[in-house]
């Protein structure tokens, strides 16, 4: 696994290995964050499919609905806890990955639970 990616960074500690986080933030533009407790993280479902990963983290009160290209190392590490962020991959850099096999995010939509109905 890349350690250096642009959508996704894990947190090291002693010899390289992943230390796990308090908080997974999600940086969905510029300009705002959030920060979800992982002790609040129930579910990490990964689905791969055609062209497209989709990442599916259910907290208790939302749901985080992640897609990209090539997912499985973040959500690997999300099984750790030592993601520190995710973020969108800028327009300008995701041609780039088009033709490597890094991990891309395309999307980071959140659904409060609340809202269904």
């Amino acid at each position: 696994m890349n350690l250096e990616n642009k959508c996704f960074q894990i947190k090291r500690g002693i010899n390289s290995n992943p230390a796990p986080m308090d908080n997974l933030r999600l940086e969905l533009n510029s300009k705002s964050f959030l920060l979800l407790p992982y002790h609040h993280l129930e579910l990490v479902k990964f689905e791969a499919g055609e062209g497209q990963d989709t990442l599916t983290l259910s907290f208790i009160n939302r749901t985080v609905q992640i897609t990209g290209k090539h997912l499985r190392d973040l959500a690997l590490a999300l099984q750790d806890r030592a993601v520190e962020f995710i973020r969108v991959l800028p327009a300008l850099d995701r041609y780039v990955v088009l033709v490597g096999h890094e991990s891309s995010v395309k999307t980071i939509e959140i659904e409060e639970k609340g809202e269904r109905g």
